[in-house]
């Protein structure tokens, strides 16, 4: 889980969006604005701005109405964004006890402060206790 400079000037809506982009292209071939939009409760307006803003920082592809892709770095620092959100995930319900529903909301506020050092003592401590069930 190592983060590029990119990721450490990205802000935690763009993180947001390109780990949704990134989900979704796990069960879409064709990932659209509104797909994107119903995912996170918003406008199309508003995807279609932050489409702008990822493309022109090279981290999406996207031709006017058309599908969405990653590029690349933007496959990249998205699986990044999303080992952080799972491993949080993974802390909060299997190791707290935390119900899936309240740990998901806490998940996508904690990812983004996360630190490379605070994710590898998590993911050791996860380690260690899932060993000893």
């Amino acid at each position: 889980m190592e983060q590029g400079s990119l990721s450490k000037s990205i802000t935690r809506s763009k993180e947001d969006y390109l780990r949704i982009i990134y989900e979704l292209s796990k069960t879409k071939k064709n990932i659209l604005t509104s797909d994107v939009a119903e995912m996170l409760g918003i406008t199309r307006a508003s995807v279609s701005s932050m489409m702008s803003e990822l493309k022109k920082t090279g981290l999406i592809d996207k031709e006017k109405y058309g599908s969405i892709s990653l590029t690349n770095e933007g496959y990249k620092l998205a699986e990044q964004i999303k080992d952080r959100y799972e491993l949080i995930m993974s802390f909060l319900v299997d190791v707290l006890g935390v119900n899936k529903k309240v740990a998901k909301i806490d998940a996508c506020k904690i990812e983004h402060a996360l630190s490379q050092e605070t994710a590898e003592k998590l993911n050791n401590q996860i380690r260690k206790h899932l060993r000893k069930r």
